[in-house]
């Protein structure tokens, strides 16, 4: 598997579904809050059960639209719903109970909980308003808790009712590690959005470096892609060829059977030449039927792997419709030291000898190679 394939996997890998994503999140909810309910109940706290029961309800329902919704049409007044149900939530069993309660801490769990799914859903500027108004409106919220509690004791303590310390210290535990997990979760969750989209990015300059590179019908190289190819190639200190092929008569097979046979039989003998060639061999589409190929190596070598693209080329056979197309490919072939003459070439001039050479071949009989 390549580099590029694996990164397509691991973004696939990652990238669970934003409506998984809402129903998880609802559904702990509900999970978390049937909690403080049984809690509540069993303390007393009538008003914060009444409050939770709704809760549990409104986190059972958004689970629910999850599956039968589109959930992004809707995504702020779901993520507005959680943000206030938590800093509401949170506030009220601050005052009744006190803070060593630990409830003022989903106020601060809040906000990455709110962001988080901003991000996943919502457009950059909601999500950049959303980066101010919910930290202040959590800090009021807090400020606001912590400086009544500082002036009068929790309301439901105020009210003679008594928490024993194990429900205190089972209170705090729970709320500690509620806050922990989410902490946790969602800090993992931002890392993994940040890392998809990194991934992401990352596929996608590859794809544009293929699309500026490459000849999109072919997959060989285009032209732009040789030149810095052909400018190293005046300063190669190894035996190297430069060939250049026409497919002979193609615009008789276009105007035979139609254009869609003609890309047929170029997708076909770039797949001949792009398995016959070696590893650090460029094959390139130079113009419409043309094709340019650096072979590195030694004349002999070079010429024996040309031939034998030529042979498998006219042993293709391609079916079109209820037709049976051949085609033949004509080459001109220089080697950078044949003689004395081509090894004082530049490549410039390698390129113009061969394109000379396949102009001869291609008036002398076609299906040949020139050298």
């Amino acid at each position: 598997m390549n580099k590029s394939n694996r990164q397509k996997k691991d973004i696939l890998d990652m990238n669970i579904g934003k409506s998984l994503k809402y129903k998880l999140a609802a559904y702990a909810g509900a999970v978390m809050h049937l909690i403080f309910l049984i809690i509540f109940i069993i303390i007393g706290l009538k008003m914060m059960a009444v409050f939770n029961v709704f809760s549990v309800a409104l986190y059972i329902l958004m689970g629910i639209l999850c599956e039968h919704t589109n959930l992004e049409d809707h995504a702020l007044i779901w993520i507005n719903a959680m943000y206030f149900e938590i800093i509401i939530h949170s506030m009220l069993c601050t005052v009744l109970l006190g803070a060593e309660t630990c409830f003022f801490l989903y106020s601060m769990t809040s906000i990455p909980v709110a962001l988080y799914y901003l991000f996943l859903t919502c457009s950059s500027t909601v999500f950049k308003r959303g980066a101010i108004i919910y930290p202040l409106i959590t800090m009021t919220a807090l400020s606001a808790s912590l400086v009544f509690l500082r002036r009068s004791a929790p309301l439901f303590v105020l009210h003679r009712h008594v928490i024993s310390p194990d429900i205190l210290e089972i209170m705090r535990s729970v709320n500690i590690l509620f806050n922990l997990l989410l902490m946790f979760a969602f800090s993992g969750l931002f890392i993994l959005e940040i890392r998809s989209l990194i991934e992401k990015l990352n596929v996608t300059n590859e794809q544009l470096i293929y699309t500026a590179t490459h000849d999109p019908l072919t997959g060989l190289y285009n032209r732009n892609r040789l030149r810095g190819t052909l400018e190293k190639l005046d300063k190669c200190g190894e035996p190297f060829c430069i060939v250049m092929g026409d497919i002979d008569d193609f615009k008789k097979v276009n105007d035979t059977y139609g254009h869609d046979c003609g890309d047929i039989v170029l997708k076909s003998i770039a797949e001949i030449i792009m398995k016959n060639i070696g590893e650090r061999d460029i094959a390139c589409r130079w113009g419409g039927e043309e094709m340019l190929i650096i072979m590195y190596g030694a004349y002999d070598d070079c010429y024996g792997r040309i031939s034998n693209i030529k042979s498998l080329i006219n042993a293709l056979v391609i079916d079109h419709e209820d037709s049976t197309v051949r085609v033949s490919m004509t080459f001109g072939f220089a080697a950078s030291g044949e003689n004395e003459a081509v090894g004082s070439m530049s490549v410039d001039a390698m390129i113009s000898t061969v394109d000379k050479r396949l102009y001869k071949g291609k008036t002398s009989g076609k299906n040949v190679i020139i050298a």
